[in-house]
């Protein structure tokens, strides 16, 4: 369980550094299907290439099945090239993840807990994804099929797990992107039992300057 909820909000993250846009397939309402994702692929590669630092706030709400009530939830998110990532939730709990290179450090009011990414897997999988996005090979990456769309102001990549593992965490991940600047504005990620949750995000800033303290992993 706890690993789990560790590699949703990893993903989260991994996400929000780049997109992977795909096939053509029957489109969500308000949008179209991408006939040539050339112009995306070309945008987020550019976008990927010129980004060495993020910092942005997210606000997160969790919709479940079992209840009436949604879960709300803000934070900040931090990345640094190549393979730093800080998410940090600030309420309604305090919840820290923090990737650096291969080692993972989680820590909750509780406690903390490292976990080295060749003990998992799981962990294995969101690192080869977060590598593909980092060297622009995440077009072959054989974890998802993808399909591309456009509506208004905004792209949307679906994705859809094939390997076990990701099968077994999500149904389908729904990846907004601007079109002004290919930065993700929202995530919506849907589990198999029909709980979902939505992450957006705000107040981005790009390639400001970040302490690498922000990424320790003591």
């Amino acid at each position: 369980m706890y690993l789990s909820r560790s590699f949703k909000i990893l993903f989260f993250a991994i996400l929000c550094l780049a997109g992977v846009p795909g096939a053509q397939a029957q489109a969500p309402k308000g949008f179209t299907p991408l006939a040539n994702a050339t112009e995306l692929q070309d945008g987020l590669a550019k976008a990927t290439k010129a980004t060495q630092t993020i910092a942005s706030d997210f606000s997160q709400v969790k919709h479940m099945k079992m209840m009436d009530d949604k879960v709300n939830s803000k934070g900040r998110f931090f990345f640094k090239k190549e393979d730093r990532i800080r998410i940090e939730y600030t309420s309604p709990f305090q919840y820290l993840l923090v990737m650096n290179g291969g080692q993972i450090m989680v820590k909750d009011e509780n406690k903390s807990n490292k976990i080295n990414t060749r003990n998992s897997k799981t962990m294995q999988s969101a690192n080869r994804v977060m590598m593909d996005c980092m060297r622009g090979t995440v077009f072959g990456n054989k974890d998802f099929t993808v399909k591309s769309y456009s509506g208004g102001n905004q792209y949307l990549l679906e994705l859809v797990p094939v390997n076990a593992a990701m099968k077994g965490l999500f149904a389908r991940i729904h990846v907004y992107i601007a079109k002004n600047d290919f930065s993700v504005t929202k995530l919506v990620m849907t589990e198999n039992g029909g709980d979902y949750t939505d992450m957006t995000f705000t107040n981005k800033k790009i390639n400001t300057t970040l302490a690498d303290a922000l990424f320790s992993v003591r």
